[in-house]
This record gives C-alpha cells, structure tokens and sequence, in this order.
C-alpha cells in the first residue's frame, strides 16, 4: 500500500475518533505511520504498570474480559519521536510488556483477523483505561499487506459503566425500561430489567447493538433531528415506535438525557422508555365511548343533567338548555340545587348525599317528582329518573327530567272541569287556565250539570291557595255538588253541606277556604238562581250594558260558625249572556309588565257586542286574548271562566239531542 493511502486512513479515523493514536505496520511487523494526538504527546509512554485482557474479538464484550497484571515499563524513560520510529519494529512503539500482550492481534491482523483488547494503567493517583484495535490492511487486490492499530482512551466510559453496574440492582427495580447507549454510535452499554421484560430482549442480546437498528424505531421526525436536540439542549422527550423481539409493534413514551463527561464531551445518552400501547389504546376508546355518550346524551328526549359525587353539574344536553332556560356553560361546574327552588335546596342536598351513599337507579314515574326552577325564577313540576353511572373518574348520576306541569293539569282538569251530559239547547262554553308559572295546581273549579226537572245548574268555585292541597280541596267540592245536584238537593241547602265538608277535613294539609258561586237557571232561560259564598259576582250582559249581578253574598265556605247564604231570583233578558269568573281574572296582568287589572276595570273593558254575537266558546277565546296580549301560559294565578249565552239558548229551547261537553 502506498503512504498516501495510509495518511488517509489516519485522517478518516482521526476525524471521527480525534482522541486516539493510529499504528501502521507492514507484514513483518514493522512501523510504516505514527498518527494522532495522544501517540505524539507520548501516551503509552509511562513507566506506569501495565494491566491488560486477553484478545478479545470484535464480537465479545469488554467489560467482560479478565486482566492480567504486569510491571514491565510501556517504554523506555525518554522514547524516540515519531519520525525516527518509522521502519523500526511495532514493538518499539508499545514497550516489551505491552507488545507482549498486543502481538497476538497484530499478528491475527496479519491473518485477516480483526480483534480488541483493553489495557489498564494503573497509577498512584489515577487509572487509565485504553481500547484496542487491530484491524488487517489490504491493498487494492485485497491482499493483506499490513495492518493498523487504533488506540483511544476509553478512561471516562469505564467510569460510567463502573457506576451504572453498582446502580444496576436499583434500576433494575424500576419499571420503566433504562436504556444507556454510546452517543456517537448509539449502541447498548445497559439494559435494565424492565428493558428485557418491555422488548423481549435479554441484556446479553441487546449489548453492543444499535438501538434503533435492534428495535426497528421509528422516530416522530427523524433520527437526526432527535440527536440534533439532545446536543442542542441536552434533553429529549416524544413518542417513539419500537419492534418487540416477538416481532409485535409498541408505542413507548420515550425521555432521553444527554451525559457529559468532565471536558464537557458526550460520554452516554440515557434513556427512560415507558410502554403506553394499551394506555393509548385506552384513550382512543374511551375517547369514542365519550363521543358516543355524548351523542346518546344529545338525543335523549328528555332534559339530561349529569352530575358528580359532589352534586356538581358536569354535562347537560340541549333538551336541559331549552328546558331550564340556561346556557349549558352556566350550568356546568354548579351546584344542581340552581335548577330548584330556593325553599327546597337545603333539603334536597340531604336528599342526595342519602342516594350518593346507596346509589341505585330509579325509573321515570316512580314517584320522584321533584318542583324545579327555570332561570326566570318560574317553576313546574319535573318528573325524574336517576341512573348511577361508574366511570374512571368516579360516581356519576345522569337525572333525566320530564316537565310534566301540562300533563298533570290535564288530569287535574278532569276532575275540576265539567264533564256531564247537557241538553243541546243551553248554548254555554267554559275555560279553564291554571298557573304554570307560580306552581301548577290550582283550586279554581268548574261545573255544569242539569236538574231532573231540565234546569241547568252551575258552579265556579276558587280554593285559597295553590298546589295538591287546594286542588284537591276544590275536586272534592265539585264532586260534592255534582252528587247534590244529581240527587235533586235544592240550591239553598247545598252551601251549608259544602262548608261542612271544608271544616270537617281530618288532613292537616288540606285548604279549608273556598268561595263558590252556584247558580240555576228554570229550562225556559228565563229566571236565575244565584247564591254566592264570597264569591265575585256573575256579569249579566245586554246589548247596551254590562252590569255585575251584586247580590247580597254569604261568606266563603270554611270560615268559623256557619253563616247564611241568602238565595237571589234575577229575570233574564231574552237577548243577554251571563259570565261567571274567577278572581284569576280580574286580579291578573294584560302584560307581563302591567299592573293588574280589577273588577271595575274588567267591567270597562268587556265587548258586550262580542259576547251577544259570537258564539260562547269564540266569544271566551277572543275575550281572554284581549285580556292576556301575552297569552295565557304564564299566569299569575288560576282562571275559569262559564259563559251562557240566553237568546241562543231560548231560540234552541224546543232541540233535545244530547251532547257531551268539552272544554278547549
């Protein structure tokens, strides 16, 4: 081989090792270049003792090797330079001790072999360690004409590797795989236990092999670019793919630290590998179980409100929003209690932290109604069912809530509303409009029957207070009526059975106030019976007036003693209409801004002409949507109304076809 051609290896491997001393030798062993920093300032020149290792191959392990000591000097006190080695044997350029050791790879070289060893000096004050190897040299024809030698000190490394093997037994404890690799070439110097158990690869495999070459890695970016990083910063983190020996694909959250040495050279890059495959599998599924709950919650029919141990509103679906009025960001991270009265939130939280203790589900309609609150302060009776959910992050409670106001005062109009037989002659309509928005039921009541005798009987009645109690107080009296009336009771008598009725109740809870007005009317239409308990007077209406029937009344039923109710006799006009009332409408706003409206008022505002020439149940319709320019849905109070309309009914008095009366 031509000098120039050795020069060149020299400079390859000092550009990539700059650290280390280069030897070539011809084929009888003798010096043909001397390169590299160390060899020149004189390394492997001390007369320091020499220990060293038997040959190794390429393929073996250093650290593995077993030493052998020796205090021969590495060379003469004062060596010859460079220059003046060339040509002289190989020996020279080691010490006798040294090349006693080294020979034999220098003459495997010769052989076509390649081999390492390591060499240990040991020193008073310090310890040196080497790494050598001996590689053959070929010409172009790939004959072996020589060989080289490379030495670098490998002092640093053997430290780390020293300190890493006495912390060995700790990392092995840790369940996240430590990987510690030679930075420049990236192969396996450590390899702990969790490693073997993540990858499948024993420590004997996987040392001295490149990491990403055993684990097939594939980087975020790229290979560079993380070195790139480490260098820059010193640190790395991401996610990487790694191959299993088994050949089975894992995701690794991987933490890479770069390890300096006392010059501030890389000396190792540790890494810390945690296997996330199932935890992000995990995720992803949770993940599209959640989008699928979402949109399960989403198409409920009802209002879904989910809450948390705590009581606190998590989620909420669009039915909620519409139902309560509130935007769901103003829902959620609140107390449940928002969507309740404020008179029975401090009950309710004993009520839950009860259910939170024995969670158990609770389907629709069985018997959990709760009155909730509407962000304008209004309320209605909710009707809920409760269903435990377990999740990772703990108990939650999905209450599916039903407005069922509407529903309920449509039975409740069944038994407070006229539901008998009425010859087709009497031209009459009746409305009745609870209050949805104080509570839902009310103690308004309603009823229209006939006598034996063919007379028609009425009856409109207002029950003081709201809720169960009066409505049910106000059923009761209309029943009441409606079996003296059918048994042919006379009027004047039935006052008195109804008061009593009132005060003889043994239910604590129940209303005992009530104004009625009762009425009949003789089958021709042409006289009135009126009794009014308390009650606000019927309007009779002509075309030229209305005028309030203001007869003398009796007190409301229920009050103490037992009064007197006088019976009054009116004659009725041919062409006229009489309206009975509750107070819902005088005491009511036309607007939802406006003051209220009294009796006087009323008897100002009403249309005589509407109710004489429109039929009773248009002439209602009509009157009431002058009266609420808002609409009816959101009274301040119960309303009924029976209108009568006399001329119609005289003028179809020879008709007897009976017909079943339904309210709008």
């Amino acid at each position: 081989m031509l000098e120039p051609d050795l020069n060149a290896v020299a400079s390859l491997v000092l550009r990539r090792l700059p650290d280390a001393s280069v030897i070539a030798f011809t084929h009888d062993l003798r010096i043909s270049l001397l390169a590299g920093k160390s060899l020149a300032g004189g390394p492997l020149t001390s007369a320091e003792p020499l220990t060293s290792a038997e040959p190794l191959t390429s393929a073996q392990s250093l650290t593995s090797a077993q030493p052998l000591t020796s205090a021969q000097p590495f060379t003469s006190a004062q060596p010859p330079s460079s220059a003046e080695r060339l040509g002289r044997p190989a020996s020279e350029a080691l010490g006798p001790r040294r090349w006693e050791v080294c020979e034999p790879l220098f003459r495997a070289a010769l052989e076509g072999r390649s081999s390492s060893i390591e060499l240990e000096l040991e020193a008073d004050d310090d310890d040196r360690s080497f790494l050598v190897d001996v590689e053959p040299l070929r010409d172009p024809a790939a004959e072996i004409v020589g060989g080289v030698c490379v030495c670098r000190e490998i002092t640093e490394r053997k430290r780390l590797a020293r300190e890493l093997e006495q912390r060995g037994r700790l990392l092995d404890l840790a369940h996240d795989a430590i990987i510690v690799r030679e930075p420049a070439l990236s192969t396996v110097r450590y390899w702990n236990r969790a490693a073997q158990e993540i990858y499948g690869y024993t420590a004997q495999e996987a040392y001295g092999r490149v990491t990403h070459e055993l684990l097939g890695t594939e980087f975020p970016t790229s290979r560079e670019a993380v070195d790139d990083e480490l260098l820059r910063r010193g640190r790395w983190e991401g996610e990487l793919v790694h191959v299993r020996k088994d050949g089975r694909r894992i995701l690794v959250s991987s933490r890479q630290a770069l390890v300096l040495d006392e010059r501030g050279d890389p000396a190792a890059v540790i890494e810390l590998n945690s296997d996330v495959t199932e935890r992000r599998r995990a995720e992803r599924e949770l993940a599209r179980a959640e989008e699928q709950f979402r949109g399960l919650v989403e198409s409920a029919p009802d209002a879904t409100v989910i809450v948390d141990e705590r009581g606190v509103i998590v989620r909420v679906n669009a039915q909620a929003e519409e139902l309560f009025g509130y935007a769901r960001e103003e829902m959620t991270g609140q107390p449940v209690e928002m969507l309740l009265p404020r008179g029975l939130r401090n009950r309710h939280i004993a009520h839950r932290d009860t259910f939170m203790a024995e969670p158990r589900a609770r389907p629709m309609g069985a018997g959990l109604d709760l009155l909730a609150r509407r962000k304008g302060g209004s309320e209605f009776l909710a009707e809920i069912s409760l269903s435990p959910l377990r999740t990772h992050t703990g108990l939650l409670i999905s209450a599916a809530i039903r407005d069922v106001s509407k529903q309920l005062l449509r039975q409740l109009e069944q038994a407070l509303v006229p539901r008998m037989r009425v010859d087709d002659r009497w031209q009459l309509a009746w409305r009745y409009r609870p209050s949805v928005t104080t509570m839902l039921l009310g103690g308004d009541f309603i009823g229209v029957c006939e006598r034996p005798d063919g007379s028609l009987s009425l009856l409109i009645g207002d029950v003081t207070g709201h809720g169960p109690a009066a409505a049910g107080t106000g059923a009761m009296l209309r029943a009441a009526w409606l079996g003296a009336v059918q048994a042919d009771v006379p009027i004047e008598s039935i006052p008195e059975m109804l008061h009593r009725l009132l005060v003889n109740q043994a239910s604590r809870d129940a209303a005992t106030l009530a104004t009625v007005c009762l009425a009949e009317v003789d089958p021709a239409a042409r006289e009135l019976q009126l009794i009014r308990a308390g009650h606000d007077a019927p309007l009779l209406i002509t075309a030229g007036a209305v005028a309030a029937l203001d007869r003398e009344p009796g007190p409301a039923l229920g009050l103490p003693g037992l009064g007197a109710w006088p019976v009054h006799r009116v004659l009725l006009p041919i062409d006229a209409a009489i309206m009975f009332f509750t107070d819902g409408l005088t005491e009511r706003r036309a607007t939802e801004r406006s003051a209220r409206v009294g009796f006087d008022e009323l008897l100002l505002r009403l249309d005589a002409e509407l109710f004489l020439t429109r039929p009773p149940e248009q002439a209602i319709d009509e009157m009431l949507a002058q009266a609420f320019p808002d609409g009816t849905e959101q009274l301040d109070d119960d309303l009924a109304v029976i209108l009568l309309t006399l001329g119609a009914t005289a003028a179809a008095q020879d008709a007897s076809q009976a017909r079943i009366a339904y309210s709008a």
